[in-house]
């Protein structure tokens, strides 16, 4: 286990590489932002609106993926208050809001004036889904984050508009699969952070075919034929998490913690919409030895917010923290008992980073920033 020199990030980040200098690729993608003709990026990005304004008269003329968080308004707001399309938006509703999500969630069509088709999960089965992806995959979320990738493509062929935006290219941003910048989101769906894995759960019993043939993403091949080439808005602009928050906080999104200081967590503006899904982040942290305090405190030290010695204390403190609330509303939903989550979870740790005491409580082999503790 080794860490960047740069940032915090550890090389057990799936897909991430680093460099003969011990860099990682994030750092390195992010360096590679002040060599962009961002101006030329821009020029690309309006000739590409030019080319689809108006394409289906008073209709829309194209679509962004949202959730209503703080990058979904940025992205709304980039598409019709700067560039003047006409879009309408996909969503995929939560199983479970909070009340700050619900909320900006709505207030994203009332600022912007915009229509939202929202996809709304088969509840019975989503719980079935969320379950047997935690149970076997250590991923409870998995249904609903590849319905975030599906749904919108899906949608867009049905009514056929040709031009679909998505905000970040989170591969590229953080080091993944593919390492090399591309507008075209054509291929995120086998960018390694959603795994197809359908032939996992079709036991055509408990979920058949027909329960998750929403899900299941159009064909690159399908894709082309319906002329559809999905883009990320990050390959046009500088993507830029803290940025996004303070544009979308002036168009009135709200952050959490009026309602929820969430344990483990070092800002109350993203992934907002919900708690029982955070529990994701927490079994990244069991399998990876890495969670939400390293993503943020990585992403400040390049943004030049944060210094590397400042955050290493920090993140030893609210990585591998999980808030109480968060694993109450996961256990309502998929309906098991707190004991029987927490021996459920016993299996997600990676003995690689964390070792169990003989009262069944599990401690961390290694310290952040340098890691395995000899």
């Amino acid at each position: 286990m080794k860490y960047c020199l740069e940032c915090l990030m550890p090389d057990t980040r799936p897909g991430l590489k680093f460099d003969d200098n011990g860099v990682c690729y994030a750092c390195l993608h992010f360096k590679k932002q002040k060599e962009i003709d961002w101006k030329n990026r821009w020029s690309q990005l309006e000739k590409l609106c030019d080319k689809f304004r108006g394409c289906n008269g008073d209709s829309y003329d194209c679509a962004i993926a949202v959730s209503g968080g703080k990058d979904s308004h940025f992205q709304v707001y980039i598409l019709k208050e700067k560039l003047g399309m006409n879009p309408l938006l996909l969503s995929v509703t939560n199983i479970e809001w909070t009340e700050t999500g619900w909320k900006n969630f709505n207030n994203i069509s009332d600022t912007f004036g915009c229509d939202i088709i929202s996809f709304h999960p088969n509840v019975k089965v989503a719980r079935k889904m969320f379950r047997k992806s935690f149970e076997q995959l250590g991923s409870p979320t998995w249904y609903q984050d590849y319905l975030m990738y599906s749904f919108p493509v899906k949608m867009c062929m049905k009514l056929g508009i040709q031009f679909l935006i998505y905000g970040e290219d989170v591969n590229y941003t953080y080091g993944g699969k593919f390492n090399v910048e591309t507008p075209s989101a054509l291929k995120q769906i086998d960018n390694g952070i959603v795994e197809p894995m359908w032939n996992k759960w079709l036991d055509g019993k408990e979920i058949t075919k027909k329960d998750i043939n929403f899900a299941k993403s159009p064909s690159i091949e399908e894709c082309k034929k319906a002329k559809l080439d999905p883009i990320y808005l990050s390959y046009y602009l500088p993507w830029n998490s803290v940025h996004n928050y303070q544009v979308a906080k002036r168009l009135g999104f709200r952050h959490l913690s009026h309602e929820h200081k969430r344990e483990g967590f070092l800002e109350n503006y993203d992934q907002v919409d919900s708690l029982s899904t955070l529990i994701n982040i927490h079994l990244k942290y069991l399998k990876f030895a890495h969670a939400n305090a390293t993503d943020v405190a990585s992403r400040w030290i390049r943004y030049g917010l944060k210094t590397r010695e400042e955050m290493i204390p920090i993140v030893e403190e609210n990585d591998g923290i999980l808030d109480q609330q968060v694993i109450d509303n996961f256990c309502g939903f998929v309906g098991i008992n707190v004991k029987e989550f927490w021996n459920m979870l016993d299996k997600w740790h990676n003995p690689k980073f964390f070792k169990q005491d003989k009262d069944g409580v599990w401690h961390k082999k290694f310290r952040v920033g340098t890691g395995i503790i000899k």
